[in-house]
């Protein structure tokens, strides 16, 4: 492991974090930049599924639910069945590597998505169904690219940054992600609803080009000196098993990390299916959930800030808790709602999003101080393995919830699993010591 020292005698900073001697300011600009990126990458696609599926492939009304959700989950699929791998492969051949890889196959496949039935077409397929078979394929390859270059800007953060200012760093690494919602739905949304929702596509494009630019030549690996004998899901495993708070950092990423995919797909699909009903275009249906998650984007931006200082301040276990019941009692303010478009929509989506942040980076900071170093790559994989296992699971059965019974009640059920969640931390939360570095407070509540 670096040595506290070591990170913090060159007296340079990036928004207020020491640089170490060894790298420079545009390291750390790039690895956030790349962090806007794959954020952009990660939001866009809840938000033009709904209408290219409706308006380019025609799907049945009646099966729009289910085909969304199924569309969303190929890249949790593919985060299942590769994110472990990745994160092995991570700490065996380097972050870098993986990162611009990702990024090439989105860029790719992001414009090929928005040819998928032209693609079908010219393959000799022409019904809905097979249609939708090719669009789920592009769709689980962007997924392969979106894992190969994310979960690295995670890991990354942590390499490149002290434990005690650890916090700082995955807030900054968080708002730059919300910077990226909010360009999707505050600027590439706008511009799609003049242009045609083809644009999405190629502006998609454009940005998976640029992360790979910043990532090729804005970023350096810094792996730590010591390297682990076992790298494995065996290896993982034993160490996550004997670490409560790993496990409750585990725990809280398989429940909390679903909530904006959840939030923005279902919205999205209730909006542009109630649009008629409320004598509103599909398309500016979209555009006004743009606005919406806007909204939520910009309330994050102004909270990370403030949940970087409190992370390093308070604890990371307490923000966790703390997110965990904010993002709960905004869903479930959601289900009770009639109407998509009710000006309250603001508060509750803003109530998640805040959760969801505080959740998200709590839990991402707690597993990478409580992390052997030498498998840092491979802990956090784990770690990240727990999203498409909460998302497959919340995503298909809410689905099917929203087309059998209503559209309320795949907030109901994300809400409520989130508060159960948050009880089940809060019980657990005594047994949760974290290794403490000078000038730190303790990250959980020590035991007693």
């Amino acid at each position: 492991m670096h040595q506290e020292s070591e990170m913090t005698q060159s007296g340079r900073k990036f928004a207020g974090i020491p640089i170490p001697p060894d790298l420079k300011w545009s390291n750390f600009f790039n690895l956030y930049l790349a962090s806007w990126a794959i954020s952009c990458l990660m939001a866009v696609p809840a938000v033009l599924q709904p209408a290219f599926l409706k308006e380019v492939i025609n799907i049945p009304k009646e099966q729009a639910g289910s085909i969304n959700s199924g569309l969303q989950n190929m890249s949790q699929i593919a985060t299942l069945l590769f994110i472990g791998l990745i994160g092995v492969l991570s700490d065996k051949v380097g972050r870098k590597i993986l990162t611009v890889l990702g990024f090439l196959v989105c860029g790719i496949f992001f414009i090929l998505f928005g040819y998928a039935k032209d693609i079908a077409l010219a393959l000799g397929i022409t019904s809905i169904g097979g249609q939708i078979v090719v669009t789920y394929i592009i769709r689980f390859i962007i997924g392969i690219g979106i894992i190969l270059s994310f979960p690295q800007t995670i890991t990354m953060v942590a390499d490149y940054i002290a434990p005690r200012n650890r916090g700082k760093g995955m807030a900054l690494h968080g708002l730059m992600m919300s910077v990226g919602s909010i360009m999707v739905f505050g600027v590439m949304v706008q511009v799609a609803r003049k242009t045609g929702l083809m644009s999405l596509f190629y502006m998609s494009g454009a940005v998976g080009f640029l992360g790979v630019i910043s990532s090729r030549w804005g970023l350096v690996d810094r792996m730590p000196k010591e390297k682990a004998k076992r790298l494995g899901i065996k290896e993982i495993y034993r160490v996550v098993s004997k670490s409560v708070a790993l496990r409750a950092s585990y725990v809280a990423t398989l429940i909390a990390r679903s909530d904006i995919v959840v939030l923005s797909v279902f919205l999205m699909v209730w909006m542009v299916y109630a649009a008629e009903k409320f004598g509103i275009d599909p398309l500016k249906a979209t555009a006004r959930g743009g606005i919406t998650m806007l909204v939520m984007s910009l309330v994050c931006l102004i909270a990370y800030p403030i949940i970087g200082i409190l992370l390093d301040r308070w604890g990371r276990i307490q923000i966790v808790l703390v997110g965990l019941l904010m993002s709960g009692v905004g869903l479930c303010l959601m289900a009770a709602t009639q109407n998509p478009f009710t000006p309250g929509m603001f508060l509750y989506v803003s109530l998640v999003g805040i959760g969801f942040s505080a959740a998200n980076v709590g839990a991402n900071t707690l597993a990478a101080d409580s992390s052997p170093m030498p498998i840092l790559g491979s802990i956090l994989g784990g770690l990240n393995t727990m999203q498409p296992i909460g998302m497959l699971f919340f995503l298909q059965l809410g689905g099917l919830l929203l087309d059998q019974v209503g559209y309320w009640t795949p907030f109901a059920l994300k809400g409520l699993a989130s508060l159960i969640c948050c009880l089940y931390i809060f019980s657990v939360r005594k047994g949760i010591v974290v290794q403490k570095h000078e000038g730190m407070p303790p990250h959980g509540m020590p035991n007693k």
